[in-house]
């Protein structure tokens, strides 16, 4: 019995011995109190760094797909609502890339990406995980919100196709009041 809870010491020994030599050679912990660590490596000022749009759009686009996997494997989720979401999905990938070019720093071009990028997927995935009994009851509701998105990218495609900037202003603080 001993001899078992002697081996087993022994094995936690050099695990643990193991864990601390790892952790010396990749992080270069000094045991030497006069030593210091270097310096930790200087970030960016994120005010000044200019983000690149076409990676905007691409976490747009990866947000959309997913959230067009997440409607289409849901067996429950019926096939009108999918053709009403997916419909949003398309305009927004036509509609983001055409605002971020033309008009990047625009205040319609942001609640558009936000539309895009968090809104639209926080909706379904509410609806989502509801149980089938609560969809039920919720849906009426859900299917107000998914009309609103859909008439705010047809309004926004309008504005875009006939270049009313004065309606930019007013489009995009309803957006904001309705959606942020």
């Amino acid at each position: 019995m001993t001899v078992i809870i002697m081996a087993t010491f022994f094995i936690i020994a050099l695990f643990v011995f193991n864990l601390i030599i790892r952790r010396f050679k990749t992080h270069r912990v000094s045991f030497a109190p006069g030593e210091q660590s270097p310096p930790a490596p200087q970030k960016k000022d994120p005010v000044h760094k200019k983000k690149d749009p076409g990676a905007d759009f691409k976490q747009i686009l990866d947000t959309l797909i997913k959230l067009n996997l997440l409607i289409r494997t849901d067996r429950d989720f019926s096939m009108d609502l999918i053709v009403k979401i997916e419909s949003i999905i398309d305009d927004l990938k036509a509609l983001i890339p055409d605002m971020i070019s033309r008009y990047p720093g625009e205040t319609l071009t942001y609640e558009l990406k936000k539309i895009g990028s968090t809104h639209l997927f926080k909706a379904v995935k509410e609806y989502l995980d509801l149980s089938f009994d609560s969809r039920q009851t919720q849906r009426q509701a859900f299917e107000k919100t998914i009309e609103s998105l859909r008439d705010v990218c047809v309004r926004s495609r309008q504005i875009v196709d006939n270049n009313e900037i004065a309606e930019f202003k007013t489009m995009a603080h309803f957006l904001e009041g309705k959606f942020s």
